[in-house]
């Protein structure tokens, strides 16, 4: 089934191409939908097709020698999946896997390179997209170093308040905490103990739903180097 046209100019980076290339990538693309906990591909594997998130959930996974697998982030839409490694030709850093069920458009690597030779603009745009993205896994990289996980969680959770949200700011997480351990960076035990620091300064959790009665206090909480995050 083909995305249409419609749905190719709501994708990052390629939504923006004039409507010849739009065409032309339409009737190279297909929309696939997909279950959850279906594997898309496998770390390592070389991928010849580009494949964006447009509905759902996808885990970036490590699967363990012993079959067991780790999940190391919670892929939400809409986002290219791995661009630069696929562009690249270079082995993916991870597997992907459903969390929920998800619709995709995937395009082959093979017509997304024509295009890019026909259209310098696209290449461009796919190089801002990759340092963009680059910039956010060097933040995310200082952040594991300069921030305790009760401190990442922190920030996460004032990430999902909107800016002009008075105290007490109350949101429902969008997925389960498991996952939630994998986009912070830790294992879901410390994740228990870093939402039970946090009730310390105000922050509850039910079933879900979080509720942050002092946001002034967990800003000043999340903030690098304050003392109560050094551990």
């Amino acid at each position: 089934m083909k995305p249409g046209s419609e749905a190719l100019r709501g994708l990052p980076v390629v939504g923006e191409c004039s409507d010849d290339l739009l065409g032309r990538l339409n009737d190279a693309s297909d929309l696939v939908r997909v279950g959850p906990d279906e594997e898309l591909f496998r770390a390592g594997e070389i991928l010849q097709e580009l494949t964006f998130l447009v509905v759902g959930q996808v885990g970036a996974v490590h699967r363990e020698p012993g079959g067991k697998r780790t999940m190391l982030d919670v892929l939400q839409p809409v986002r290219p999946l791995y661009l630069a490694a696929t562009l690249l030709g270079l082995p993916a850093p991870a597997g992907a896997l459903t969390v929920t069920s998800a619709r995709l458009i995937v395009v082959p690597v093979a017509e997304i390179r024509a295009m890019i030779r026909d259209d310098t603009a696209l290449g461009q745009r796919l190089l801002d997209h990759s340092l963009h993205e680059t910039q956010i896994l060097t933040e995310e990289v200082y952040a594991l170093k300069l921030r305790s996980a009760v401190q990442r969680l922190a920030v996460y959770l004032l990430g999902r308040v909107h800016e002009s949200e008075l105290s007490p700011a109350r949101f429902v997480l969008p997925f389960e905490k498991r996952m939630l351990a994998a986009r912070i960076g830790c294992s879901q035990e410390n994740l228990s103990r870093a939402f039970a620091a946090l009730r310390r300064i105000g922050v509850e959790t039910q079933r879900g739903v979080v509720l942050i009665r002092d946001l002034t206090a967990l800003r000043t909480f999340a903030a690098p180097g304050h003392p109560k995050n050094t551990k």
